[in-house]
C-alpha cells in the first residue's frame, strides 16, 4: 500500500493521535479503544450497502442454459421477466475481466444483481450468465480468448432473441468494462443487437489501457517519478512482446528477463509469465475498439467517469463529472452534486 502511520499514545486519555500517509497524501488520524463487544457488532467484511435487492420480487426470474457457439460449451445463468404480459423489450449483460459470476459481485456488492433488478422493474427482461469455466457454467476461463468470450454473449442475444416472452427487434447489450470494450465489436462481427450501453468501456487499445493504468496505479501508490517512468518503460517492452506474432513458448523466454527486471521474484514469475501469455490477456493487448465502435450505427449510451473534485462553491460537498461519448467523441457533459 505504501502507507504509514505515525502516532504518538496519550496516556490519560488512551487514544494514538498522528498522520496517516500514502504516497504524497496525508491525513490527520486518531485511534480510539472500543469496547471488545462493540467491536465485534460493528466489524464486517463487506461495505454497508443501500442497494441490496431482496425476494420476492414483482417480477419472474427464471434460471436458464443455453449452448455457445464457441466449442458448445453450456453456459448458465438468470432471466428476469416482467409479470406483464409480453413481448418485452430484453438485454444481456456482459461482465469486465476476471472469474465474474452473474452477479458480477464484488467486495459484497452484487452489481448486475442490483443492475437487473431496476431493469426489469422498468419493464425489460435481463440476462445475466457465468462467465465459461465460473459458478454453473461450463468450460474453462483460462484458456479462452476474447473472441471466445464474443462468442459467448452472441449466444446469449441469440437466446434471449429467440424466446416468445421477448421483443426480438429490441434486444440489446449493456457492458462494463471489458464488456463494454467487445460489445460493440460482437454487434458489428456476431449477433445484430438494437442497443448498446457502455459503462467505463475501454476506447484506446488495450496495451495502451493498461500501461497507462499500471503507471497510474504506481504513482497513486506514492511510487517517485523514475520509478513511474521505468513502469511505463518496461510495459511498452511487455507489450511489443505480447502482441508480436510469436508463440507462447518464444514470448515466455523473452518475457522472463524483463519481468526479473521489474522485481518479480521466482516465486511469482511464472505466474505472471502464464498470465501475460494466455490467450485473453495477448487478444486484449492487441485489441483496438475503436473500428468497432466506428461502424455502430445502432443507439449508444456510454458512461465515463471524469473524477471527483471540489466544487468551488461548497469545499464539503463533491463533484462528479461524467462525460457522455459515443466513438470517441464527446456528445454530452454534466454534472451531479452529492447532498
Amino acid at each position: 500500500m505504501s502507507a504509514q502511520f505515525r502516532g504518538v499514545l496519550s496516556g490519560e486519555q488512551q487514544v494514538i493521535k498522528g498522520t496517516w500517509s500514502q504516497g504524497e497524501r496525508s491525513a490527520t488520524l486518531t485511534l480510539t479503544p472500543v469496547e471488545e463487544a462493540a467491536a465485534n457488532e460493528s466489524a464486517s467484511t463487506t461495505s454497508s450497502r443501500p442497494q441490496h435487492p431482496e425476494k420476492p420480487y414483482p417480477y419472474r426470474t427464471e434460471e436458464v442454459t443455453f449452448k455457445s457457439d464457441a466449442g458448445g460449451v453450456t453456459l448458465a445463468g438468470t432471466l428476469s421477466m416482467p409479470d406483464e404480459e409480453g413481448p418485452h423489450p430484453a438485454v444481456v449483460l456482459l461482465q469486465g475481466s476476471g472469474e465474474n459470476g452473474r452477479d458480477y459481485a464484488y467486495r459484497g456488492h452484487k452489481f448486475f444483481l442490483v443492475l437487473a433488478d431496476h431493469l426489469t422493474r422498468h419493464g425489460i427482461a435481463v440476462l445475466r450468465y457465468d462467465l465459461r469455466g465460473v459458478d454453473e457454467s461450463e468450460g474453462r476461463l483460462s484458456g479462452a480468448s476474447l473472441e471466445d468470450l464474443a462468442r459467448d454473449a452472441a449466444s446469449a442475444l441469440r437466446f434471449l432473441k429467440e424466446r416468445r416472452s421477448t421483443e426480438a427487434g429490441s434486444v440489446g447489450l449493456i457492458g462494463h468494462s471489458m464488456g463494454g470494450m467487445i460489445a460493440p465489436w460482437i454487434h458489428g462481427q456476431f449477433e445484430e443487437t438494437a442497443f448498446l450501453g457502455l459503462l467505463a468501456p475501454l476506447s484506446l487499445p488495450g496495451h495502451q489501457v493498461l500501461s497507462q493504468q499500471r503507471a497510474r496505479i504506481a504513482d497513486a501508490a506514492g511510487a517517485s517519478a523514475a520509478e513511474v517512468d521505468s513502469i511505463r518503460k518496461q510495459s511498452r517492452r511487455v507489450f511489443e512482446i505480447l502482441r508480436s506474432d510469436r508463440d507462447s513458448a518464444d514470448v515466455a523466454s523473452q518475457l522472463q528477463p524483463i519481468l526479473r527486471e521489474g522485481g518479480a521474484q521466482n516465486d511469482r514469475l511464472q505466474l505472471k509469465i502464464e498470465a501475460n501469455t494466455s490467450p485473453w490477456f495477448r487478444d486484449f493487448a492487441r485489441y483496438d475498439p475503436r473500428p468497432a465502435l466506428q461502424q455502430v450505427e445502432v443507439p449508444v449510451l456510454a458512461f465515463f467517469g471524469g473524477g471527483i473534485y471540489w466544487c468551488p462553491l461548497s469545499k464539503t460537498r463533491p463533484r462528479c463529472v461524467l462525460r457522455l461519448r459515443t466513438a470517441g467523441l464527446t456528445a454530452c457533459r454534466f454534472a451531479y452534486w452529492r447532498g
